[in-house]
C-alpha cells in the first residue's frame, strides 16, 4: 500500500506555533499541562500517515503486554529503588528468562518508563514508579483485568439481544466473565484480587478527579446561616466522604448546619469520626425515596453515569420529592460534547467506552435535560472545570404554574 507523509500545511504551521507559544509560557499549572499534552496529541495526529496510525495501535498494544510481564511477574519491584541492576541479575531475581525481561525492558524504556543507563542495565524513574505496589500498580491491573472483556465484545453483540446492553444483570463484563445474571458490582466482587483492584482504582481516580473550582460553595453561607435547621449539603452514594470534605474547605463547619453522608451501610462502616469530621453518616439505598426532606443542596459526584438514562430517571425522581422550593441538586458528572473534535480531551471518550462494560454511559448536556425533566427539575446553571468536560450542574425544583 503506497503512502506518503504529508507535506507542510497550514493548519500543521499554526498547531506548531501556538504549542511553541504555549511551551514558552508553560509554568507547571497541572491544568495547562494537561491542555499541552492535548496539543501535543493534535501535532502527532496532523503529522501521521494512515500507516503510521495502524503502527501506533500495535506499538502500544505490544507496550501494554510487555508493562504485564514486568508487573505480573514482579520485576520492576526487583529494581532498586536507588540505582540500576543487569538484566541477568534481575533474571536471577524473579527466575525468568533474560532475555525475555530484556525485551519487555526496552520497550518499556523507549515509551517513557524505566531507563537504560547503559547496555542490559536497567534504572526506574519517575514514570516507572506509578507501577509499583502501593502507588498505582492495582489501578494497571484493573485495566488489564478490563481488557479480557473488552476483546469479546464483538461476540457478546453478535449473541445478545440489542436491548440486552440495558439490562443491568447482562452487562458485557458480566457475561464475558461467565457471570451473567449478576450486576457488574456482583460479578467483579466475585473475585477478591478484581474487587480490591476495583476499589483501588475507583479510590485514584476520585484522587484526580476534579472536585472545587466549580460551583461556589462559599455562594451558600447567607442561606444556610439563616436557616440552619435545615442540611447543608447530603451527599448521595458519596463513598468515603472525598466530596464533603473537599466542600468544607470552602464551608467551614457547613455554615453550621448538617453534611450528610449516604451510602450502602457496608461501605459507611469502615469510615471513623476521625475519616470524616463534622459529618453526619446515613445509610440509605438510592434507588428508593430519599429520607432527608428539604436540604439546602444534595449532591450527587459521579453516579448518574454508572446508569442508563430510564435509571437516572428513577434515581433522581427520588430527590426531587425531597426537595424544597429553595433546595438544589448538584450533579458532579462529565457532559459529552455534542461532537468529537480530533486531538481533544480524550478522557470522556475512553471513561463512556468502558462504562459500556458496566451499563452506564456518560451523558450529554441534552440528555441530562431529559433525565431532569422527567423529576420536574430544571438546570439553573452549569460550572465547567478549566479543564476537560468535568462540571457541576445546578438544578431546582421547575417553578409550579397555575392552571
Amino acid at each position: 500500500m503506497a503512502s506518503s507523509l504529508p507535506g507542510p500545511n497550514s493548519e500543521l504551521i499554526a498547531a506548531a506555533s501556538e504549542f511553541a507559544a504555549a511551551v514558552k509560557d508553560f509554568n507547571g499549572d497541572p491544568v495547562k499541562q494537561r491542555q499541552l499534552l492535548k496539543e501535543a496529541d493534535r501535532l502527532r495526529i496532523l503529522l501521521e500517515t494512515p500507516m503510521d496510525v495502524l503502527m501506533k495501535q500495535w506499538e502500544m498494544s505490544q507496550c501494554i503486554a510487555a508493562m504485564n510481564l514486568l508487573v505480573e511477574l514482579d520485576v520492576l519491584e526487583a529494581i532498586p529503588k536507588d540505582g540500576p541492576i543487569s538484566s541477568k541479575d534481575l533474571a536471577g531475581i524473579v527466575q525468568v528468562d533474560e532475555s525475555a525481561i530484556a525485551r519487555a525492558l526496552k520497550l518499556v524504556v523507549i515509551n517513557g518508563i524505566c531507563v537504560e543507563p547503559t547496555p542490559n542495565t536497567f534504572a526506574l524513574n519517575a514514570n516507572a514508579f506509578v507501577f509499583l505496589k502501593g502507588v498505582a500498580r492495582e489501578f494497571f491491573q484493573f485495566m488489564i483485568d478490563q481488557t479480557g472483556p473488552f476483546y469479546k465484545l464483538p461476540e457478546y453483540f453478535r449473541t445478545h439481544k440489542q436491548e440486552d446492553l440495558y439490562d443491568l444483570k447482562k452487562s458485557p463484563y458480566a457475561w464475558a466473565v461467565g457471570l451473567e445474571g449478576k450486576d457488574y458490582y456482583e460479578a467483579i466482587s466475585s473475585d477478591p484480587k478484581k474487587l480490591h483492584n476495583f476499589n483501588f482504582t475507583m479510590a485514584t481516580s476520585e484522587a484526580v478527579t476534579p472536585i472545587l473550582g466549580m460551583f461556589p460553595w462559599a455562594s451558600m453561607k447567607e442561606q444556610v446561616e439563616a436557616d440552619p435547621s435545615r442540611a447543608f449539603a447530603v451527599d448521595i452514594g458519596g463513598g468515603r466522604g472525598q466530596f464533603l470534605k473537599a466542600i468544607q474547605q470552602e464551608a467551614p463547619n457547613g455554615f453550621g448546619a448538617k453534611m450528610i453522608l449516604q451510602d450502602r451501610s457496608d461501605v459507611l462502616a469502615s469510615l471513623t469520626e476521625d475519616d470524616i469530621p463534622g459529618i453526619e453518616k446515613m445509610a440509605y439505598d438510592f434507588f428508593t425515596p430519599q429520607p432527608v426532606k428539604n436540604a439546602h443542596l444534595y449532591v450527587m459526584r459521579r453516579i448518574l453515569h454508572d446508569f442508563y438514562i430510564p435509571v437516572c430517571k428513577d434515581l433522581v425522581k427520588n430527590i426531587a420529592s425531597a426537595m424544597g422550593p429553595t433546595s438544589r441538586f448538584i450533579i458532579a458528572d462529565m457532559i459529552m460534547p455534542e461532537k468529537v473534535e480530533m486531538g481533544t480531551e480524550v478522557t470522556p471518550y475512553w471513561m463512556d467506552f468502558n462504562l459500556m462494560m458496566l451499563n452506564g454511559t456518560e451523558k450529554s448536556k441534552q440528555q441530562f435535560e431529559e433525565i431532569l425533566d422527567a423529576a420536574g427539575l430544571e438546570i439553573v446553571k452549569i460550572y465547567p472545570f478549566a479543564f476537560g468536560c468535568h462540571a457541576n450542574i445546578e438544578c431546582r425544583l421547575k417553578a409550579r404554574t397555575s392552571s
